[in-house]
């Protein structure tokens, strides 16, 4: 089948928007000081990726809103269209985090897509928006949205934990998200050798639709590139650039240099 009958097929559009969904979805993480600390620090991220031939840039980005309040941010790009996310969230002194809000929003080829969850954890409910529809429902303490569970991964890995599994409301519903580390691995990136921890997540039990991970340990686990498979397509993303509270991310033999 030709490139041109791909895009043309009215399959292929959807197809583009949920695999740039996954990789904003995934990529998007926030970043911490070292261990013992349960501050965050900004972070700003590049990468890009190719969709049968469909160039794909994205964007992330954190910052504190006030003492205990933060905005992450992301953005993906094509020729077709744009996703953006936005994530608010508090910070607590238990060092727990608690989400506020998340948006959501997709344009492509003049057609858009908005979506929103707001927390109320007074009255214990999530109401979910869908263009101008609206939909409560209940959410339980520990549930996190698309974009904070991510950085509880980060936490967990720095308890050197080896499973990893979140309660997270994807849109209306209640998932739960399951990843498990399957490697320490030596990465080549557009930015040299990284040290990196690998990750898997599965997404179903035949393994027909599968999420790998790799983040840099030495740059506060910062994805670097992930690679989906799905049905014998497998496609990645890889990081162009990379900043961690304003230090540019160096490779490996610039670390064994200066520690040297």
């Amino acid at each position: 089948m030709s490139r041109f009958t791909d895009i043309a097929n009215p399959v292929f559009l959807p197809t583009l928007l949920r695999y740039v969904r996954i990789f904003s979805g995934v990529i998007a993480t926030t970043f911490l000081v070292p261990a013992h600390s349960s501050e965050l620090v900004d972070y700003a991220a590049s990468y890009s990726a190719n969709y049968n031939g469909i160039a794909i840039t994205a964007k992330y980005q954190l910052e504190q809103l006030d003492a205990d309040t933060y905005s992450e941010t992301s953005e993906a790009n094509s020729i077709f269209g744009k996703i953006t996310e936005k994530a608010q969230f508090e910070l607590n002194t238990l060092g727990q985090l608690i989400p506020r809000s998340y948006h959501y929003k997709r344009s492509l080829m003049g057609v858009s897509r908005r979506e929103s969850q707001l927390f109320d954890w007074n009255a214990g409910q999530l109401t979910y928006t869908k263009n101008d529809t609206s939909n409560v429902v209940p959410v339980t303490q520990g549930t996190l949205d698309l974009m904070t569970h991510k950085l509880q991964i980060r936490r967990d890995l720095k308890a050197a934990e080896s499973i990893f599994s979140y309660s997270v409301m994807s849109r209306d519903k209640r998932k739960q998200y399951n990843y498990e580390v399957i490697a320490s691995e030596v990465l080549t990136t557009s930015l040299g050798p990284l040290n990196t921890t690998k990750l898997r997540r599965v997404v179903n039990q035949d393994k027909k639709r599968e999420t790998i991970i790799w983040l840099a340990d030495d740059w506060e686990f910062l994805i670097v590139k992930l690679s989906h498979l799905e049905n014998g397509d497998s496609h990645e993303l890889n990081i162009t650039k990379g900043q961690i509270a304003g230090r540019d991310i160096v490779p490996l033999e610039i670390i064994q240099a200066s520690e040297s």
